[in-house]
């Protein structure tokens, strides 16, 4: 499987505070069934992560990672006021393959943040992917944020947290909906470490499998991500 959302680098978020850390997750990631991982470290107010350091971080961890077996890449998880805020050359350097630009969805996300996001990157002709939005209030109120999205060409990318529970009902009914009628595009694993948040991609997918068959599952954790990393559009 492919992990399109995880906080991999050691010592810039939320996420392993060591290298040792980052390789204890990087090792329960490859237990879990992934073999590749685009690492999203958080870029936001509480976490001003400079892109430069991400690229430094992934550099001196890449040979253990490669050693190991597991290919990573870079890109970042950015806050909605980042979103709407930044200079957009640091959202550009932060795309993913030159396309989509990952961007965190909050509890309280109102409505009228998504169409501000599609009207800001298009100034740098990228895409909003939308990082969690089954945890959102609002789109669990509404499928017509959610259509309105795929409508303008974002991207919907369920985390496996919520599909086996870890957020609560409300996310956990908004995420099925979504994996459900197809608006979900990626599942990743949003995974911040062995002790916080571990990996349970391999656990959602099997879910996902058994509910809707294999080749949903393949299509969310390795034929998607496979075409998000080669920079095709969704």
């Amino acid at each position: 499987m492919i992990d399109t959302h995880c906080h991999l680098l050691p010592g810039l978020d939320d996420g392993p505070k060591t290298t040792e850390d980052a390789l204890g997750l990087a090792r329960a990631l490859l237990a879990d069934g992934i073999d590749r991982v685009l690492c999203t470290p958080h870029y936001a107010s509480q976490f001003p992560t400079r892109h430069d350091d991400a690229e430094e971080r992934l550099r001196e961890l890449r040979p253990e990672l490669e050693a190991l077996g597991l290919e990573a890449s870079l890109a970042a998880e950015v806050s909605p006021g980042h979103a709407v805020s930044a200079p957009l050359e640091e959202l550009r350097r932060r795309a993913i393959a030159g396309r989509y630009v990952l961007v965190e969805v909050l509890r309280d996300t109102p409505p009228s943040f998504f169409p501000s996001v599609f009207a800001r990157l298009e100034e740098i002709e990228l895409l909003p992917l939308f990082g969690h939005p089954e945890r959102c209030r609002a789109v669990q109120r509404s499928a017509r944020i959610a259509d309105r999205i795929l409508r303008d060409g974002g991207v919907l990318q369920v985390v496996a947290p919520s599909l086996i529970g870890r957020f609560g009902g409300d996310a956990a009914a908004a995420g099925w909906r979504l994996v459900d009628t197809g608006r979900a595009g990626l599942l990743a694993s949003d995974s911040h470490g062995t002790r916080r948040r571990s990996p349970h991609l391999g656990d959602a997918a099997r879910m996902v499998a058994e509910r809707l068959g294999d080749a949903a599952a393949a299509e969310l954790t390795e034929h998607a991500p496979s075409r998000l990393l080669a920079g095709e559009r969704l």
